[in-house]
């Protein structure tokens, strides 16, 4: 699903139209120690709208949840899947998750049930998702 680029758009990710799935980037990227590094690449693969999005839109829960610390609801934005220790870089992002690929699971690939989550992956970690 998260190489079916109607389905990812569907799901409200937002990204550049000419791009292809499944995005696949070189293993430099687990290399990347500033999320200021990590912004300027997202930037010009063109997939920063979608981090944007779930900056610009967090609402207010409902409920008593918002008296008990938890009062913010944030969009789902990109997730790295990497094959070495997740990259501390893009974790401060808002919406993104960084994940290995021996650890990756289902709930991070379909979020809420909905698949079709934009994923950015590593060389490697395709690799060894592939002899898993």
């Amino acid at each position: 699903a998260t190489a079916d680029a109607e389905r990812v758009a569907e799901r409200g990710h937002r990204f550049d139209g000419d791009l292809d799935l499944p995005l696949v980037v070189s293993d430099e990227f687990e290399e990347l120690v500033k999320t200021k590094e990590v912004v300027a690449f997202l930037e010009a693969v063109g997939v920063h709208a979608d981090v944007e999005h779930s900056e610009e839109n967090r609402t207010v829960k409902a409920g008593r949840g918002k008296t008990r610390g938890r009062k913010y609801t944030r969009p789902t934005s990109i997730l790295f899947v990497t094959s070495e220790e997740p990259s501390k870089a893009a974790r401060d992002l808002a919406g993104v998750d960084v994940a290995t690929a021996s650890e990756v699971n289902a709930e991070d690939l379909a979020p809420g049930t909905h698949a079709g989550r934009l994923t950015v992956w590593t060389e490697s970690a395709v690799e060894e998702v592939a002899d898993r």
